[in-house]
């Protein structure tokens, strides 16, 4: 077996308790709302009642798009294998493992690829949407390999949900607006997903760290500045996913690859303060606290 040689850990907890924006009782919640509590669970790690949320919010009849849902779906079982990766149970039985998480990631390649789509999912659920995708006809793999996903715009849905109110014209607090880069995010990781297993399966063919690294630059070029917060506010939750964890990935793929000055030059990003001056442990410690 390779060794592991890292991990992108998500850490997710959130109390929902918390004021986010959501009304006082469900039946009167919007579809806002219910993406709210569908996010507020994924931090928490719940995988299972975040798309009992996302479910709900397809009932939403006052809603034109769809897609903001459908992403957070893929992203509920993108958490499901990356946690799945981190237990005993992969570290100890690696082919069962492999064979897991690859369901759990044919299933986010089926909501992303959907969520690409100008489709009327509101007679739909999460179990269904899953469905259409198993059918002998469909090939989800083909169909989620042509689209471009780091070159996605959707813009009538991004105007859309930026441009949000309540049926009295008052502004939502959140709108999540940001679907599609978190869409990009999520794909980023399905790949990265992939580049693990190829680690830690000697069966599995391995994936380019080149081509890895690449894919993380031209994300981080784009959204120098993403924070997966910035339109979802008023979450207590100590989970962060910034630009500055996307720069310290590529810093620790450049480092283990060999080259430092690559390594420290994005560890900087992360760590304003670092010299890069050949001490590789002053690098190393800026890359622990990320």
């Amino acid at each position: 077996m390779k060794k592991i040689l890292y991990i992108l850990i998500f850490l997710f907890s959130c109390d929902l308790d918390q004021q986010f924006g959501v009304q006082e009782f469900e039946d009167s919640y919007s579809y806002y709302d219910f993406i709210a509590y569908g996010w507020g669970e994924i931090f928490n790690g719940d995988k299972t009642l975040a798309l009992d949320y996302f479910d709900q919010s397809l009932k939403s009849s006052d809603i034109t798009y769809y897609n903001s849902a459908i992403v957070g779906m893929g992203w509920a079982v993108t958490y499901q294998a990356n946690n799945l990766l981190n237990t005993s149970e992969c570290i100890d039985n690696v082919e069962d493992c492999t064979d897991i998480v690859d369901h759990y990631r044919d299933n986010a390649k089926c909501y992303f690829y959907k969520s690409t789509l100008n489709e009327d999912l509101s007679l739909q659920n999460s179990t269904q949407i899953l469905e259409w995708c198993n059918q002998d006809d469909v090939d989800i793999d083909d169909l989620y390999s042509s689209v471009d996903f780091m070159s996605l715009q959707l813009e009538d849905m991004v105007t859309y949900y930026t441009d949000c109110v309540d049926e009295d014209g008052n502004p939502y607090v959140s709108c999540f607006e940001n679907f599609v880069i978190d869409l990009k995010v999520g794909y980023i990781y399905l790949e990265y997903l992939s580049y693990i297993q190829s680690i830690i399966d000697d069966s599995v063919a391995d994936e380019s760290t080149d081509d890895m690294i690449a894919l993380l630059e031209q994300f981080y070029t784009s959204y120098s500045t993403y924070d997966i917060m910035e339109d979802k506010s008023n979450y207590t939750t100590d989970y962060t996913l910034t630009y500055k964890n996307i720069a310290s990935l590529i810093s620790t793929l450049y480092l283990n690859s060999g080259n430092y000055t690559s390594s420290c030059e994005y560890a900087q990003y992360s760590c304003p303060d670092l010299d890069c001056d050949g001490n590789i442990l002053n690098l190393i410690d800026c890359l622990d606290s990320f």
